[in-house]
């Protein structure tokens, strides 16, 4: 199948994370974030389900972003969807951002603006975002195609940090009379975000000076009037492809896709590839 290019303006990094439905106080670390364990098997589901799906957005003022400045702050969405043919009317999560991996793991920037539900704790030197008591969905009531979504503000760290990566679970719950459990369904994920330090990614130019081409692309994305490097990811912020000039797709399974770059004043400008 060919993939198909639209052109728009977005931006966009995310990250989201989620936990158990229990409300009686401040748990471990269910992220990952530190090497530990993942999700809520202990007291829910007993593994892991593709059918809550997860991602993550960052957004700048109205725009999704694939990497951050430091010191700036953005929206930090975490977004899950019930793909199951079960009833998951409420959720539980946790998120939590890092730079490095395992046990050197730390803290990258800082939370605020948390929702109604949503605390802050710190687990192994690790702050965690959890909710405080079940939460409702975005969008739906609990059927297939139910959002479950929480929505802070995150401040980028100090310049110099590089790579930092959302972790996070959610548990989407059958709010069953006995409290917790088996029919629960959650998942855990994570995605990494770049720090935008290389100064010659930046282009002097404006986003409709920028030919990006064919459309349909099937083997090879063509870029012209751009010299800066440029970047593929896929629909959850994994970088899939990249280069400069020109991008080999060949590889690349049908479905939807950005290719992100960046313009005057650091823009960071998508195009959709389909």
């Amino acid at each position: 199948m060919k993939k198909k290019i639209l052109l728009s303006v977005i931006a966009g990094i995310g990250i989201f994370v989620t936990l158990t439905s229990d409300s009686s106080g401040p748990g471990a670390n269910r992220t990952g974030s530190k090497g530990g364990a993942i999700g809520c098997g202990t007291c829910h589901g007993s593994s892991a389900t593709t059918g809550v799906g997860i991602a993550f957005i960052l957004d700048s003022a109205g725009t999704p972003v694939t990497r951050y400045k430091a010191g700036m702050s953005y929206t930090l969405k975490m977004i899950g969807t019930n793909t199951t043919t079960l009833i998951l009317p409420k959720f539980g999560m946790q998120l939590s951002m890092v730079s490095g991996s395992g046990t050197t793991a730390a803290n990258a920037g800082t939370f605020s603006g948390l929702p109604a539900g949503v605390a802050s704790h710190t687990t192994s030197a690790i702050n965690i975002l959890e909710h405080t008591m079940r939460l409702s969905p975005a969008t739906g009531t609990g059927s297939t195609g139910t959002t479950y979504e929480v929505d802070v503000t995150w401040t980028a760290p100090a310049a110099g940090t590089g790579t930092v990566t959302a972790w996070g679970v959610i548990n989407a719950v059958n709010t069953s009379p006995s409290g917790d459990d088996p029919g629960d369904k959650w998942n855990g994920a994570h995605t990494s975000f770049a720090e935008l330090v290389n100064t010659s990614d930046v282009q002097n130019v404006a986003a409709n000076q920028v030919k990006i081409y064919p459309n349909p692309v099937q083997d090879v994305l063509h870029i012209d009037g751009y010299n800066g490097e440029v970047v593929i990811h896929d629909i959850y912020g994994r970088v899939v492809a990249s280069g400069r000039g020109e991008i080999n797709t060949a590889q690349l399974l049908p479905g939807f896709y950005y290719v992100s770059y960046f313009v005057n004043g650091g823009k960071e400008i998508h195009t959709i590839i389909k």
